[in-house]
């Protein structure tokens, strides 16, 4: 817990250029598929967003409101 606060810190700029580079970059749909580095991506991307539930980081609020994380995703995806 000691170092818990600098940790989400670097893990919130590390995605936050993450997200920068992905929306500076586009992929030709056509060609998406034949690119070697991007095979298992979305098995990735939902490692690390299920990572967020297995370590119960779920329950964090996300913005001033306290919406939680977990609700936060579900909005998301619900009609």
């Amino acid at each position: 817990m000691e170092h818990l606060g600098s940790d989400i810190k670097n893990i919130k700029e590390s995605l936050t250029r993450i997200c920068k580079y992905i929306l500076g970059k586009s992929i030709n749909s056509d060609k998406a598929n034949n690119i070697k580095d991007l095979e298992g991506i979305g098995k990735t991307a939902w490692k690390f967003i299920s990572s967020f539930y297995k370590a119960h980081w779920d329950s964090l609020y996300m913005n001033n409101s306290k919406t939680l994380f977990k609700n936060m995703v579900k909005s998301k995806f619900s009609p």
